[in-house]
Parts: C-alpha cells; sequence; structure tokens
C-alpha cells in the first residue's frame, strides 16, 4: 500500500487506513483515499482461505458515484464475470481488478 501512495501522491489529498490485517493466507484492507478534486475512492479488499472479494467505490465531492469496481457474483452476463464495474446506471465490463489498477485509472482520468 505505502508503494500505491508514493506512486500516486500527485493526486492523492489524504488517505485513511481504516483496517488492516494480514496473515499468510488471507488479509483485509478497508481504506479511503481522498483525491486533489475532492473525490473520494473507498476501498474494500479481502483475500480468504475460499477467494478474493473487492469493491473500489469511486465518487465525487457530493457522494455520486462514479465507478464502482467489484466482483461481486451477481453479472452473469459480462464478459469479465465477476469482474465488472457500474458506471452511469449501467454495467460493463472490468480488466480494473486490482488497487493498483484502479489507481491508474483514476491516475489517467485525473491528468486528463
Amino acid at each position: 500500500m505505502n508503494e500505491l501512495l508514493e506512486k500516486y501522491k500527485a493526486i492523492i489529498a489524504k488517505y485513511e487506513i481504516v483496517a488492516w490485517d494480514s496473515e499468510p493466507s488471507f488479509y483485509r484492507l478497508k481504506a479511503n483515499l481522498h483525491f486533489t478534486d475532492d473525490s473520494r475512492l473507498i476501498i474494500r479488499d479481502y483475500l480468504f482461505s475460499t477467494g478474493r472479494k473487492y469493491s473500489f467505490h469511486w465518487q465525487d465531492e457530493d457522494g455520486n458515484l462514479l465507478i464502482r469496481w467489484d466482483n461481486a457474483r451477481h453479472w452473469k452476463g459480462v464478459n469479465t464475470f465477476p469482474h465488472h464495474k457500474h458506471e452511469k446506471n449501467s454495467v460493463f465490463d472490468s480488466k480494473e481488478v486490482t488497487l493498483e489498477d484502479v489507481m491508474e485509472h483514476i491516475y489517467k482520468w485525473l491528468l486528463s
């Protein structure tokens, strides 16, 4: 996490690690990143012995959804199932499945 914070420090205004637990076979990360445009990323990333669950919820300064990436198994019609993203009231395929993938997307968006 520290490496990502350093890599993307140009767009991060502040951050909060809500929870971090790690063992050899699992981890749990809950964090909030606040960006320089006042948008916010709510991070939930868990690795269990049975698999990984994640949700990266990016919202604007008013709390409106910009994009949420997750792997909940309820959108079987997407080509990247279970990985998908919610954007503009629709669901799309998503190749962004890690926090670094999401941060790179946000970085490019904010600097464009």
